[in-house]
């Protein structure tokens, strides 16, 4: 039986492949690979194939594809997928069956490897992309960005000792190097017996445009309320993320400039 092979438009189920290259997406078994699992000849392979598509009344150049021997000579090769390769193998012996079936178990489980890959990648970018854009919008601390980081690679099977073990928070405006020390605004107000509770305080940051309200929606819809420091805040605290809830803001204020963080709102003794 002859037939004119089809080595440019290549049917729907039969994967992409390349010159002298397996599979890329391994939906299907080439002939050649049925003849090095089973032992028998190619052209033995290829003429059963040739019978087979005959009694079910399919055209075989359907599977046909081109590929180049070793001395570079074009020849013609059948790409089978499963059920194809299924009805082939019946009328295969029992040891016969066994390889290929076998074969296309090692083949389905590389195939899951490959897919698993790809989804830990898209999850990754996801994850990241998320990270981004909840540091443009809130601007946490750069140590708040590296847990963000460190948790991202725990969630995905990451190794990540490649980041950086330290992180430096400080001011815009610093110059030191190094990190600034911050505490929390009830700490810093009452070391500095400041006549205010946080809340008051607070109320005057915002009014000053050092910190601003956010909201955000928990698991049951209902709103939740948290502050951020704003960028012109930034010069005397710095965002952290909320141990108990990593999508909000928890600020903290630089102990060395939280007198006169005081000062400018009102806060303070002068």
């Amino acid at each position: 039986m002859q037939t004119q092979p089809n080595s440019s438009n290549t049917p729907n189920h039969v994967a992409t492949r390349f010159v002298n290259s397996e599979n890329v997406s391994r939906t299907t078994m080439s002939s050649r690979e049925i003849a090095n699992v089973t032992g028998k000849r190619h052209p033995d392979v290829k003429r059963d194939i040739q019978s087979m598509a005959t009694e079910l009344g399919e055209d075989v150049s359907a599977f046909a594809h081109i590929y180049r021997d070793s001395m570079n000579r074009e020849q013609t090769e059948y790409l089978l997928d499963r059920e194809h390769t299924d009805c082939l193998l019946t009328g295969y012996s029992a040891p016969m069956r066994m390889k290929v079936i076998r074969r296309w178990r090692e083949l389905e489980q590389q195939q899951g490897a490959r897919e698993q890959v790809l989804l830990n990648g898209t999850k990754v970018v996801g994850e990241l992309a998320i990270m981004e854009c909840f540091t443009r919008l809130l601007k946490p601390a750069p140590s708040s960005q590296m847990l963000m980081l460190a948790k991202i690679a725990a969630n995905n099977g990451l190794d990540a000792q490649f980041l950086p073990g330290y992180a430096i928070d400080a001011a815009p405006d610093a110059t030191g190097g190094s990190s600034m020390p911050t505490k929390s605004l009830t700490a810093l107000i009452k070391e500095n017996s400041i006549a205010s509770t946080a809340a008051a305080f607070n109320v005057c940051l915002e009014k000053h445009g050092y910190l601003k309200y956010l909201q955000r929606k928990n698991s049951k819809q209902e709103l939740v309320w948290f502050w951020c420091v704003t960028e012109k805040g930034m010069t005397y605290g710095k965002n952290l993320t909320n141990p108990q809830s990593p999508r909000e803001t928890q600020p903290h204020w630089y102990v060395d400039r939280f007198l006169e963080l005081a000062d400018l709102i009102g806060k303070g003794s002068k």
